[in-house]
């Protein structure tokens, strides 16, 4: 990673310098989501901006204090880079050291919370990213969602990496040799490959950072930035923000007017929001792919834009002190909607029924919930008329439940809106099932599916009987139908058309579009029409991988005997290749081998571990890894030396 970091405003003079390409920030830019042109596209990417600016005392640097919009004919146009689909949040503690409570995950809210709060599924901080959703056409076809948070690890950098001053370039040799030792958990993909996991690293006191000529915490330089790394782990460049300490000596001025913390989560949104919208910025080098989301006439990312511009957002009913983004729709600098309220809604399938003195007919109710709702749902029935009750197999209910509706021998006959209420604190809603009631059944017929969902992988196909049940002495048959198929996506019935039952396959194509799709089985007889439906879901296609453990995890040898811990290789949707296995940080005087010293498919392998007589006692970490291609997973063993 080689791009030079760049200050707006107080460098303005310096990037005229060094680029001509650049425009000037004044220079108004049209609101509409633009294209760059041919001109544009492919000229050379000087001084990307990355970083949250350092204010010295007068407000200086990437963005005065107190400003309120972001520059005059600001906008964000599509490189044809990637974006994080749906960013897994990985905190790391650079080494040892006094690092503030919240950010060492002692004291709650934390960081972890924050990312997990910020990012999750009750916020309206992700709706204010899919305005950057990138096309399938001349980008990646990403769609940007929900992220999660997946923990915190301290690391222990190696000593050339853990100087008083740190380099980025330290910084991503250090992140690779930690994946690659097991010690961080490895990049998560999305559905086309793109690189999900974001390393969110964090510094104790004492520690500069430095990045291609600029230096963390003094004016002229940074609070935090984010990058991609020049080396790969498994043909993949990672994903990282560095946010060097913030605590007295540290960033403690210039970074914001918030507490310690606030100030933190202020950075770490802001780095957060760039890394989702503008992934590859680190290893970009023109105006085009990798680089995705970007502001060329003033040279910045979304953050850069609104730098410095802090606000207070409630996420998941904690408060936050995070930074405006800028918004392309609002074309302004912003924060995101507030968190939508627990809420639900009710829905019946299906919605109309007929029945006949002395019979009854079910209806399934839903609930579903939005805004983070998780109560449960009482239910209640009105509008029936007389001669018919109603009874709820499950309630109250958090999900579904049926209501069977039951005709007496003398019930009033006729059609009739029945309404069910479902009641959940101050929280009402309905939904009505049109009820016909019949002194005597007219020959019918009405259609079922079971299962009522499948899930199919691209390339592969899944089944569901659809049953044809007689009423009121129907004798016919039934021709059958789908609509509604996802593209890609085949159906065959297997007795078409049937007095009975017909098995339905879905064929999934390599290429089908995945996602869940609801497809509508159709069958008629004569003037008869009835219809039911089915949740079709399809996957990808799963890759093959490899699961590796230890048992003992933990073994005892003294010195001039062997000790021994068996290796169990799982396979993970069909893997059947090789696994070759490897052990280090044995040290001196200790061999360590395997029987035998590799596995294909699954198995296992005896590790044995000898000590010598003349080995120092004490204790140590043994990494056991196997490797299949480009696949690498690790297990450890602890061995204690009497």
């Amino acid at each position: 990673m080689t791009p030079l970091v760049k200050m707006r405003y107080a460098l303005a003079f310096l990037l005229v310098i060094l680029s001509t390409t650049i425009l000037a920030q004044t220079q108004s830019v049209d609101n509409a989501e633009q294209t760059p042109t041919k001109a544009q596209a492919g000229n050379p990417l000087k001084v990307p901006m990355r970083i949250v600016a350092y204010r010295d005392s007068h407000g200086k640097a990437g963005a005065a204090v107190g400003v309120a919009a972001a520059p005059a004919g600001a906008h964000l146009s599509y490189f044809g880079g990637p974006v994080i689909s749906n960013v897994h949040v990985v905190e790391v503690l650079y080494g040892s050291g006094s690092y503030l409570p919240q950010v060492a995950g002692t004291t709650t809210p934390d960081m972890g919370t924050f990312f997990s709060d910020l990012a999750g599924t009750n916020s309206g901080y992700i709706s204010l990213l899919t305005q950057y959703d990138t096309p399938a056409s001349g980008g990646t076809g990403q769609t940007i969602g929900n992220g999660t948070f997946d923990g915190l690890f301290q690391i222990v950098p190696s000593a050339g990496n853990d100087g008083v001053t740190i380099d980025d370039t330290q910084i991503q040799a250090e992140l690779l040799a930690q994946i690659s030792a097991g010690h961080l958990p490895g990049p998560i993909l999305d559905a086309a490959g793109n690189v999900n996991t974001l390393y969110m690293i964090y510094f104790p006191p004492g520690k500069v950072i430095t990045l291609s000529g600029s230096t963390s915490c003094v004016a002229g330089g940074f609070c935090a930035y984010h990058g991609t790394t020049s080396n790969t782990f498994q043909s993949k460049n990672l994903l990282y923000g560095v946010q060097p300490d913030m605590q007295a000596g540290g960033c403690s001025v210039g970074c914001g007017t918030s507490s310690v913390f606030g100030n933190y989560t202020s950075v770490s949104s802001h780095e957060l929001t760039e890394a989702i919208t503008d992934a590859d910025v680190g290893i970009a080098t023109v105006f085009g792919p990798p680089l995705a989301w970007y502001d060329m006439a003033d040279n910045a990312e979304i953050g850069d834009l609104c730098n410095g511009q802090q606000g207070s957002y409630v996420a998941n009913g904690t408060t936050y002190t995070i930074q405006l983004e800028f918004s392309n729709a609002a074309n302004n600098c912003v924060l995101p909607p507030p968190a939508p309220s627990p809420n639900f809604t009710l829905s019946a399938s299906p919605a109309s029924l007929t029945v006949t003195r002395g019979n009854s007919g079910n209806s399934t109710i839903t609930v579903t919930p939005s805004g983070g709702f998780t109560g449960s749902v009482n239910l209640s029935v009105s509008g029936l008329p007389a001669g018919v009750a109603a009874t709820f197999g499950t309630n109250p209910t958090t999900s579904t439940s049926v209501v069977t509706l039951a005709a007496s021998s003398t019930a009033t006959t006729g059609t009739f809106t029945v309404t069910i209420t479902g009641t959940s604190g101050t929280l009402t809603h309905t939904t009505t099932i049109s009820l016909t009631v019949k002194a005597v059944a007219n020959p019918d017929f009405s259609l079922s599916a079971s299962p009522s969902s499948v899930t199919v992988v691209q390339g592969n196909s899944g089944n569901t009987t659809i049953s044809v049940t007689p009423s009121g002495g129907f004798t016919g048959s039934v021709s059958l139908s789908a609509s509604g198929l996802p593209s890609g996506v085949t159906a065959a019935f297997g007795t078409n058309p049937t007095t009975s039952t017909s098995v339905l396959a879905f064929t999934a194509s390599a290429n089908a579009a995945k996602g869940t799709a609801t497809v509508t089985i159709t069958g008629t007889s004569g003037t008869l029409s009835h219809s039911t439906t089915v949740t079709l879901t399809v996957n990808s296609a799963a890759q093959a991988d490899f699961t590796i453990s230890d048992s003992p995890t933990s073994i005892t040898v003294t010195r001039g005997t062997t000790g021994h811990s068996t290796v169990t290789i799982g396979a993970v949707n069909g893997f059947t290749a090789t696994v070759s296995l490897s052990v280090s940080g044995q040290g001196s005087r200790v061999t360590a081998t395997f029987n035998p010293s590799s596995v294909t498919g699954s198995g296992t392998s005896t590790l044995s571990v000898h000590v010598s007589s003349r080995a120092t006692r004490g204790t140590r970490t043994l990494t056991i890894t196997g490797t299949s291609g480009s696949l690498r997973h690790s297990a450890t063993l602890i061995l204690s030396i009497h």
